[in-house]
């Protein structure tokens, strides 16, 4: 089977099992991206599939799954590179978070590997449909204000750590900022920055913003 054919019944699985329950919840379904998105009070938040081939000769998979929790805010990314000294596209940020589901429930990312169409359905029926509606989405719905995640943070939820902890830092300080918590904002910055010697090179701008020499 093509991988054309495939996206068409992954959509349809999707929208057969999933799509009236997020609607409900304010989610606009993008299908040819396979993407449900809803701007949620400070952010846009994004529940993405993703679906690969199979790579190897042993596997007997149709494919792999992953799903993606993602946030959004102009705000936030613009700050962020402004701090940094973003100097071109691929130094500027461009996402507050964007993680594998399993970081936001556990510790380990997760995929789901069908051998069939029906076991692709009947994973979406038994394992992610629940997934979903029982523990992403009320994780989602408690999560719309920066401070959510800068709480997240001070508690060291799995998630917020989904990249190098000078990137995680970045974001941090930028809320911090934003939200009116200079102090906050330059305690951060000092700890994750000012003795590694790497990010102290990397965000010197971060450090000169808030006078940390």
């Amino acid at each position: 089977m093509k991988a054309k054919e495939l996206k068409s019944i992954i959509q349809d699985i999707i929208e057969s099992h999933l799509l009236s329950n997020l609607v409900e919840h304010e989610f606009k379904w993008r299908k040819g991206i396979l993407s449900f998105n809803r701007k949620w009070s400070d952010f846009e938040q994004s529940i993405l599939f993703f679906f690969s081939p199979p790579k190897y000769s042993d596997d007997n998979s149709i494919g792999h799954i992953n799903i993606m929790i993602r946030f959004d805010s102009k705000d936030v990314n613009k700050v962020a590179s402004e701090l940094k000294g973003a100097m071109n596209k691929f130094d500027q940020v461009d996402t507050v978070i964007n993680v594998n589901v399993g970081l936001v429930i556990g510790f380990h990312a997760i995929d789901w590997r069908p051998i069939s169409i029906t076991d692709l359905n009947n994973i979406f029926f038994n394992d992610i449909k629940p997934l979903i509606l029982n523990r992403i989405l009320p994780f989602l719905d408690k999560r719309g204000k920066m401070q959510d995640l800068v709480n997240d943070f001070e508690n060291k939820a799995n998630y917020i750590f989904w990249t190098s902890k000078g990137e995680v830092a970045l974001r941090i300080i930028t809320m911090y900022s934003i939200l009116g918590k200079k102090e906050m904002a330059k305690k951060i910055a000092r700890k994750y920055y000012f003795d590694d010697e790497f990010y102290k090179i990397r965000y010197k701008n971060v450090l000169n913003y808030f006078s940390i020499y």
